[in-house]
């Protein structure tokens, strides 16, 4: 990753009932949103229901998000799209770059 991953998750009440059970929207700017279904304690305090939609975070699923980022971007790649090399024609049995045909370990 080019930057520094944020830290920052919102959320969004998209749905609630009477009851307490509530659909929330959790977001990232970068690892998306995720919808999940929680209980917040209506008859709680402000800041206590905020920490109820805080503690059902879904992290293991944001989680496994930022892991599959990190692996497409480690994933092995070419190293050049493009290249240019020069072969004889005249002589097939030549290696294309001139180099002997037996290979060394180093």
């Amino acid at each position: 990753m080019t930057k520094p991953l944020s830290t920052t998750f919102s959320y969004k009440i998209n749905h609630w009932s009477k009851d307490g059970w509530a659909r929330v929207e959790y977001r990232h700017e970068t690892l998306g949103s995720l919808v999940k279904q929680v209980f917040i304690p209506l008859n709680h305090s402000e800041e206590e229901q905020r920490g109820a939609i805080v503690m059902q975070f879904p992290w293991q699923s944001f989680h496994a998000r930022y892991l599959d980022t990190l692996a497409r971007e480690a994933s092995p790649a070419p190293a050049a799209l493009e290249g240019q090399f020069t072969h004889r024609i005249d002589r097939p049995m030549e290696d294309p770059v001139g180099l002997p045909l037996e290979t060394h370990k180093v």
